[in-house]
């Protein structure tokens, strides 16, 4: 079972499909995550969906990452299969609408640490990019939604 979750909200004012299609385009999460993405595998229907394995290089660590579940403009669950100071790491991303122009992100995610005592940490890490990494995606669907 998981030792650390993290869960974290960002609005932005733009449409959900909007922002779903920034989150779930796998070779270009760089623009907002820290790090390098590369999808390695397609998915099913679409290349970023089901079955869909990216790797991920962030600092000194690579690790790949697969999606489980994918319903378009609304959700993408994702594990870690390979790599990484985790284990037992699931990511679930959620887009909802809370109106015709603005929409709310759900990004949850659930890890518990290779090496003990350093779940804390991580999870700082983590949290912060994160937090980072969906306000550039907010703001950057915002303006690609004005254009």
């Amino acid at each position: 079972m998981a030792a650390h979750t993290i869960t974290i909200e960002q609005s932005a004012q733009a449409p959900r499909k909007v922002l779903f299609e920034l989150l779930t385009d796998h070779q270009n999460l760089g623009r907002f995550f820290d790090g390098s993405y590369h999808l390695i595998r397609r998915g099913k229907p679409k290349p970023n969906g089901i079955g869909a394995v990216r790797r991920v290089s962030a600092g000194p660590f690579t690790f790949d990452e697969k999606i489980i579940d994918y319903k378009e403009n609304e959700h993408l669950h994702y594990r870690i299969i390979n790599g990484g100071p985790v284990v037992e790491h699931g990511g679930w991303i959620q887009v909802h609408s809370l109106n015709a122009d603005t929409s709310n992100i759900q990004y949850r995610i659930s890890f518990s640490p290779k090496i003990k005592g350093t779940g804390w940490l991580i999870k700082l890490i983590l949290e912060k990019s994160i937090r980072k990494a969906l306000a550039n995606l907010a703001q950057h669907g915002e303006s690609k939604w004005k254009c």
